[in-house]
């Protein structure tokens, strides 16, 4: 019997990545007016932030079904594999509660459904250690204490060029607070509990993007280790510094540049910086 590992687009994995570590990553769907996009299949993040600057409809999007992880579940299960399925923030999306209706639906099926209580690369670092886990042979009892040490030790922060989408789209939590009177300040973010929070507020981009490397060294200590990721949304030139200025700075093992696909973009807006960090 194998292990097979689930996620949902919101993870914004390398599609390399997920091809070589056998994931499988369920869509969701973004709305512009009555067209539907699968996220990552339909639209690639080049394709949708060129789309979303050119189109004077905010876009919207939608969770997975519950019938969309049965069916994919089902025929995992009845080949006789088992499930670790790791999702967005169930404060985020509805995601989560579709893959429980799901596995409560296949009932007696070894199927395993976690609340990341994260979203994008900060997601993605716990299933693609996940799915490494599983290459390497460990058990499903080890591969899920992993999970829940790596959920633990997790973070993320983002810089925002504007608060406009999050604020529209509903998804802004407590960073509300940091809405008026904005102009040339950057709001940096980050999740807690699975909820967008402020994390400070600082003027220009470039200094957006310097504090977004000095605050992994104060939250994680200067001789911090393990693996990072550098996420863009269309800053594909700022990524590539910011990720040889982590380089330089930092001791991890290793370093990914992943761009922020369709449904992340969507909430945050062109213009996105954020790094994200799981620590040894």
């Amino acid at each position: 019997m194998g292990i097979k590992i689930f996620t949902d687009s919101t993870s914004d994995l390398p599609q390399g990545l997920v091809s070589e570590l056998d994931i499988t990553v369920i869509p969701l769907k973004v709305h512009f007016g009555e067209e539907a996009y699968l996220d990552w299949i339909d639209l690639d993040s080049d394709t949708f932030f060129a789309k979303l600057q050119a189109s004077e409809v905010i876009p919207r999007t939608s969770q997975p079904s519950p019938a969309d992880f049965e069916s994919v579940y089902k025929r995992v299960t009845e080949a006789g594999d088992s499930i670790i399925s790791i999702h967005i923030s169930s404060h985020l999306s509805g995601t989560y509660q579709s893959a429980m209706i799901a596995k409560d639906m296949l009932e007696g099926m070894d199927i395993e459904v976690i609340d990341a209580e994260t979203s994008s690369m900060a997601l993605g670092l716990i299933v693609i250690e996940a799915a490494r886990a599983v290459k390497e042979g460990k058990s499903k009892d080890e591969i899920m204490n992993q999970v829940q040490a790596h959920l633990k030790k997790v973070k993320v922060y983002f810089a925002v060029d504007t608060l406009e989408y999050l604020q529209k789209n509903g998804r802004i939590g407590k960073a509300a607070a940091l809405l008026g009177g904005l102009l040339s300040v950057k709001p940096l973010l980050t999740l807690k509990d699975g909820v967008i929070v402020p994390k400070e507020k600082v003027r220009g981009k470039s200094k957006a993007q310097e504090r977004l490397i000095e605050i992994v060294g104060e939250e994680f200590g200067q001789d911090v280790k393990g693996k990072a990721v550098i996420l863009h949304g269309n800053e594909l030139v700022e990524a590539v510094k910011m990720k040889e200025k982590l380089e330089q700075r930092y001791n991890f093992s290793e370093v990914l540049i992943s761009a922020i696909g369709a449904v992340i973009g969507t909430h945050t807006g062109p213009g996105v910086l954020a790094i994200a960090v799981l620590p040894e």
